[in-house]
C-alpha cells in the first residue's frame, strides 16, 4: 500500500488533477459537472475531443455523481467515482419517466456511419436530451445509425440518429457521422475484450507529473508542460504553507545555464580572457564612488525595466501553458496511478500509450502492469447441485476418510479457496461435518459455508438475485431458491469514526453497469489512488459497486473501502448474468422498466 504523498502533491492533485475523473470518497460527493456548452466551445477551440466530464456534463442534471469506488491495491486502496464514464446516468433517471423501452429500428434504415468521438455518448430513450438515459457508447466505437433525426427538445441542433440496438444519441453531444464513409479518427483505441475477464491491458505511472495529452506531444510542448508542473507544485506548497500558518517556501533555484565553448571566463580558462587576479602584494582597491543620484535613477529605471520585461515573459508563457494540449482534467498524474494500455504508438519520434480514453501518455513514463496473481475463485454450480457447498477457510483445511473401522482418518489439506460441494451435512462425534461425493469429509467450521436464503419479496420480475454474506466473505447467485453461482469476495475494511469503509447492508436493486469504470479518491489512511478502467461495475447503492479486482488478491479477506471486490473472471460471469441488460456495442447500462436490474442483498451474516 502507498503511504500519502507529501502535502505539496498531495494539494497539487486537488488543484490540477481533479481526480481521474471526480474524486468521489465511498458513498459519499456530489457531482460539480460544468454545463455541456462550455465544454463543447472549449474543444472546438483547442481541436480536441471533449473529456467525459466536459461532453456528459449535462447527463448529471445536478443529481448526485453514479457509480464509485475502487479499492487500491499495489499503488493505493480505496475506492471512489469517475462520474465521467458514463456513471452519471446511475442516477440521472431518478424521478423521470422510465418506462420507455428499447425499440430497435428496421435494418434496412441503419444507413449511416455513426462513431462515439467523446469519451462518452449518452444513449437517451427519443431524441430530447430531457428523456430518459439508457446507457452511453465509448470513445471510439463505430456503429451505423439511422439518417438524421429532428431534436424533439433543445440542445441538439446537430439533429439524433437512432441506433440499432435502440436509442439515440445527439450529434451535438459527441456521435459523428458520416453518409457514406466511416468518419476519420487518428490513432482510434481498440475495442474492450469482452470475451475475456480483463477487458483492457493496464499500466502503472513510474514518475509525477506524468503528462496526459490528447496527442502526442512535441518537444517544446513537452518542455513547458514540465515547466507547468513545476509552478503547479509550487503554488501547492505554497498554500499548503499558508494553511499551516507558515511562510511560502523559497522557489527552486534553477540550474545555472553551462557556459558556451570558448567563453573566456569558463572555469580553468588560463587563455588571458578577463581582468588578472589580485596578488597577495597588491594594495587594496580604491573603494568605489557612491553613485551619483542619476546613476541610481538609471539602475532603477533598468530593474524596472527588467522587471515588466519578466512579468511579460511570464504572461506569455502562462499563456502557451493554457494552451497545451493537456486533458483539461487530468493533465498530471501521480506515479502509481493505473491506466488503460490500449494501444502502442510511435509519434514525434518518441513512444506512447494511447488510453481507452483517448489519451496519450509518454511510454517512457509506464511501466506494464501483470496479471492478476487471482483471476478466478468463483464456481458456476451445475443445475443437480445444492446446499451444502463452500470454500476452504485456509491454506490447511484438512480432509478426512473414513478407516476401516469407519472413523475419520485424516487424508490430507485443501489449499484456501478450494470449493468443497458437499452431498450431505451430518455429526460426528459432536462436530459438523460436509461429506462430498468421493466421500471425503470437511469440518464445517473450516469452511466458509453458504447458508441457503429465501428470495426477496418483490424480484421485480427477474429471478435471478445476489446474496453477500459479509460474515462469510462470501457471494451467491440464485435463480429463484436454486443457487447457480458462488465466489468469495473482499468488502469494507475497518475504517475509522472519521473514515468509515463499511459496506452498507440491505437490500438493493443494481442501478447501473459498466464495462469498466476509472475510479480514484484520496483518503487519510491511503493518500491518493486512481485506477483507470476498473473491470465489470455493477452499482446497487449510490457509489456502491460489486467490480472485478486485478490489483489485489485478498479475496475472502475484508479489503476494500465499501464495494464488493471479486476476481475478474468471476466479476465477468455475475455482469453478464445480472440485469439491466447491455445492448451490443454499449458500454454502459442503466436500469429501468424494459432491463430491470437484479436484486442484491447485503447482510452482516
Amino acid at each position: 500500500m502507498r503511504s500519502p504523498r507529501t502535502t505539496p502533491i498531495a494539494s497539487l492533485r486537488t488543484i490540477a488533477l481533479l481526480g481521474l475523473l471526480l474524486p468521489i470518497a465511498c458513498g459519499t460527493g456530489e457531482d460539480s459537472t460544468q454545463p455541456a456548452t462550455h465544454a463543447e466551445a472549449k474543444a472546438a477551440d483547442d481541436g480536441r475531443p471533449a473529456s467525459a466530464h466536459e461532453a456528459e456534463a449535462e447527463a448529471a442534471d445536478g443529481a448526485s455523481a453514479g457509480p464509485a469506488n475502487a479499492d487500491g491495491g499495489e499503488a493505493a486502496e480505496g475506492e471512489a467515482a469517475d462520474a465521467g464514464a458514463g456513471d452519471e446516468v446511475a442516477h440521472a433517471n431518478g424521478g423521470a419517466d422510465t418506462s420507455a423501452l428499447l425499440v430497435p429500428p428496421p435494418a434496412e434504415s441503419l444507413t449511416m456511419h455513426g462513431l462515439a468521438a467523446y469519451e462518452v455518448v449518452t444513449i437517451y430513450a427519443k431524441p430530447n436530451l430531457a428523456s430518459t438515459k439508457l446507457g452511453y457508447l465509448r470513445f471510439g466505437h463505430r456503429t451505423m445509425v439511422t439518417p438524421k433525426i429532428a431534436d424533439e427538445g433543445e440542445g441538439c441542433p446537430k439533429g439524433w440518429h437512432q441506433l440499432p440496438a435502440g436509442g439515440h444519441a445527439c450529434a451535438s453531444k459527441g456521435l459523428t457521422v458520416e453518409a457514406d464513409k466511416e468518419p476519420y479518427m487518428y490513432h482510434p483505441p481498440p475495442r474492450p475484450r469482452i470475451e475475456e475477464p480483463m477487458p483492457y491491458d493496464y499500466g502503472a505511472i513510474a514518475r509525477d507529473g506524468t503528462e496526459t495529452w490528447w496527442r502526442p506531444a512535441t518537444a517544446a510542448e513537452r518542455q513547458l508542460a514540465a515547466e507547468k508542473f513545476a509552478l503547479l507544485q509550487e503554488e501547492a506548497a505554497a498554500a499548503a504553507a499558508a494553511a499551516a500558518g507558515l511562510p511560502p517556501p523559497p522557489p527552486k533555484a534553477k540550474p545555472a545555464p553551462k557556459p558556451k565553448a570558448g567563453d573566456g571566463a569558463a572555469a580553468g580558462d588560463d587563455g588571458g580572457g578577463g581582468e588578472p587576479l589580485p596578488g597577495v602584494d597588491d594594495p587594496p582597491p580604491e573603494p568605489a564612488a557612491p553613485p551619483s543620484p542619476e546613476e541610481l535613477a538609471e539602475l532603477a529605471r533598468k530593474a524596472e525595466e527588467e522587471r515588466l520585461r519578466q512579468e511579460e515573459e511570464r504572461k506569455a508563457r502562462l499563456e502557451q501553458m493554457s494552451k497545451l494540449p493537456l486533458h483539461p482534467e487530468h493533465p498530471f498524474l501521480e506515479r502509481g496511478f493505473t491506466i488503460t494500455t490500449a494501444l502502442k504508438v510511435n509519434d514525434q519520434g518518441r513512444t506512447w500509450w494511447r488510453t481507452s480514453r483517448g489519451g496519450y501518455l509518454d511510454a517512457a513514463k509506464v511501466y506494464k502492469k501483470p496479471p492478476p496473481k487471482v483471476a478466478e475463485v468463483g464456481v458456476v454450480l451445475p443445475e443437480t447441485s445444492g446446499f451444502p457447498f463452500g470454500f476452504a477457510g485456509d491454506d490447511k483445511t484438512p480432509v478426512f476418510q473414513r478407516n476401516e473401522d469407519g472413523k475419520l482418518q485424516r487424508k490430507g489439506s485443501l489449499a484456501y479457496r478450494t470449493f468443497v460441494d458437499g452431498v450431505e451435512e451430518l455429526e460426528i462425534d459432536g462436530k459438523t461435518y460436509l461429506r462430498t461425493a468421493d466421500d471425503t469429509y470437511v469440518r464445517a467450521s473450516d469452511l466458509r459455508l453458504a447458508v441457503p436464503q429465501t428470495p426477496p419479496q418483490d424480484l421485480g420480475g427477474i429471478d435471478r438475485w445476489v446474496d453477500v454474506d459479509l460474515s462469510q466473505q462470501l457471494l451467491v447467485a440464485y435463480e429463484g431458491e436454486r443457487p447457480v453461482f458462488t465466489t468469495l469476495v473482499s468488502t469494507g475494511r475497518k475504517g475509522t469514526k472519521e473514515e468509515p469503509f463499511d459496506t452498507p447492508t440491505g437490500t438493493f436493486r443494481i442501478v447501473t453497469k459498466h464495462i469498466s469504470s476509472s475510479m480514484d479518491g484520496n483518503t487519510a489512511s491511503d493518500g491518493n489512488y486512481s485506477i483507470q478502467d476498473v473491470p465489470w461495475a455493477m452499482f446497487f447503492h449510490g457509489n456502491y459497486a460489486l467490480h472485478g479486482a486485478f490489483w489485489h488478491a485478498g479475496f475472502g479477506g475484508r479489503r476494500s473501502h465499501g464495494c464488493i471486490n471479486l476476481a475478474v473472471t468471476d466479476a465477468r460471469w455475475l455482469f453478464w448474468w445480472v440485469g439491466p441488460e447491455l445492448p451490443e456495442g454499449w458500454h454502459g447500462a442503466a436500469a429501468h422498466d424494459g432491463s430491470p436490474g437484479s436484486v442484491v442483498v447485503v447482510r452482516a451474516g
